[in-house]
């Protein structure tokens, strides 16, 4: 079984984080408590069992989060590479200084 109190804390600085928009933090958060997060399971007490789902609830978000944020960094490089591109077919700017 898995520890609840620390299900309580990781909870409540997961969702700060996911308020906050960090990132970071999220990535940080859910790659040290990965083995944790694995062990979590759905348990026969109402309250305990609710307190697993508002974290599977606030990892989702995380997760969805993560991905929104993956998905513009792709499409910023995208929009890099294509500017880049159209740019370097001006002979001008092959010549210059």
């Amino acid at each position: 079984m898995f520890d609840m109190s620390h299900l309580t804390e990781l909870s409540a600085t997961l969702e700060q984080s996911v308020i906050e928009k960090d990132i970071e933090k999220i990535q940080l958060l859910c790659e040290e408590n990965d083995r944790f997060i694995l062990t979590i399971q759905p348990l026969e007490n109402p309250v305990d069992n609710g307190k697993v789902k508002r974290f599977i609830l606030l990892h989702q978000a995380a997760t969805q989060l993560i991905r929104d944020v993956h998905a513009e960094m792709q499409k910023q490089l995208y929009q890099t590479n294509k500017t880049r591109k159209g740019v370097s077919k001006y002979k001008g700017v092959k010549n210059a200084e």
